[in-house]
């Protein structure tokens, strides 16, 4: 949602993205433009406390006030370059990292609770805290959203539908690689049991709109990997204190959840390669395969750019038309449609071309509807 006269968008991982086919972006002022349509969209993703803050901060904004001086001309492209929520996580690691104890006073994830002075204390400490917030607007937004692992959980299990036992697990844009430890996390729905039941990281049946209808059993995987332009390494306390930090502070369960993958990871540790997408997917792709490979993307293929895309899709193209002599080859990925994003697959197997729209579902990977 946008002030009157704005083009239409879609909120999703707690950024904003203009909709297909919309007009120009923004008559005006884009930061201020960026700041109010950041506020509608943590209103719309349940972030009350971003949601006032980010309307106080482009009313400071409007005033000329401290949040003009540190922002004002600073990106040509602010939504783009998700300026608002750069700002917010700069100031979050100031939190988490314990440095200022009466800011804490109003985050949730340092045990304290949002106050009528908190957007007022937070335009204040802009000042003080000046280094970091330099740094964190220098630093994009990385975030990697573990509730999305119920895609590749599902999907794992309706490819046993297919006939694949076992296959090679390939993530693009895999950020600090969380989603890559889908299987080592666990879902129980109705009578459905997927990934790891030891595992502290559980999505319980209020995490779907209904059972998925797929086999009980699930195919292994039997190697992973990932890859980002910018990849975080868990095994580094200041690159796991950044990534909690695009967290929403009001939202404690994601943030939580965050904090146990971190766990998991810290034992099983993910493998990212840093690269471009089509590079690394055709150098993956090239040669022999001994098993199936599923190549999977999640709220990340508008920010590869059209060279990246046409030359991706060419290289699963042609790698998928070599199946006749080779294990299958999938395309998953779960992408914007609208106020939700959908789960495809494109498949090829023995050389024929297949397509499945299987879900539908919330863009931090809630309430799945299955619908194959």
């Amino acid at each position: 949602m946008l002030p009157p006269g704005g083009p239409p968008t879609v909120a999703y991982c707690g950024c904003i993205s203009l909709l297909p086919g919309s007009p120009g972006l923004f008559d005006g002022d884009e930061t201020l433009r960026s700041l109010r349509a950041q506020s509608d969209a943590c209103a719309a993703l349940g972030s009350p406390m971003y949601a006032r803050l980010f309307a106080e901060l482009a009313d400071d904004y409007a005033w000329g006030g401290r949040t003009y001086a540190l922002l004002a001309g600073r990106s040509d492209r602010p939504i783009h370059d998700a300026l608002p929520l750069r700002l917010a996580g700069a100031i979050h690691r100031v939190v988490l990292r314990g440095d200022d104890p009466r800011l804490a006073a109003h985050y949730p994830t340092a045990g304290g609770s949002p106050g009528d002075d908190f957007p007022a204390d937070f335009i204040g400490y802009m000042r003080e805290h000046l280094a970091e917030v330099e740094d964190g607007l220098a630093s994009q937004v990385q975030t990697n959203e573990v509730g999305r692992s119920v895609v590749p959980l599902a999907v794992s299990h309706w490819m046993t539908s297919h006939g694949i036992t076992e296959y090679e697990h390939l993530e693009i844009g895999a950020s600090a690689g969380l989603n890559l430890n889908f299987d080592r996390y666990y879902a129980d729905v109705r009578t459905l049991r997927m990934g790891d039941p030891g595992s502290p990281l559980r999505f319980g049946g209020d995490w779907f709109d209904g059972m998925p209808s797929v086999p009980r059993t699930a195919a292994r995987v039997v190697r992973r990997r990932g890859v980002d332009t910018s990849p975080i390494d868990v095994s580094d306390p200041a690159q796991r204190l950044r990534l909690l930090s695009f967290v929403w502070p009001d939202q404690r369960q994601r943030f939580e959840r965050i904090g146990t993958a971190l766990d998991i990871a810290a034992v099983h540790v993910p493998q990212v390669d840093t690269g471009s997408a089509d590079d690394w997917v055709a150098a993956r792709l090239a040669g022999h395969r001994d098993s199936a490979t599923v190549v999977f993307h999640s709220i990340v293929w508008q920010y590869l750019g059209r060279q990246v895309q046409d030359r991706l899709r060419r290289t699963l193209e042609e790698a998928g038309t070599a199946t006749t002599g080779s294990p299958p080859l999938l395309w998953v990925r779960m992408e914007p449609a609208g106020a939700v994003a959908d789960v495809r697959v494109t498949m090829w197997a023995r050389g024929e071309r297949s397509e499945h729209r299987l879900a539908e579902i919330g863009y931090h990977g809630q309430q799945m509807r299955w619908l194959a």
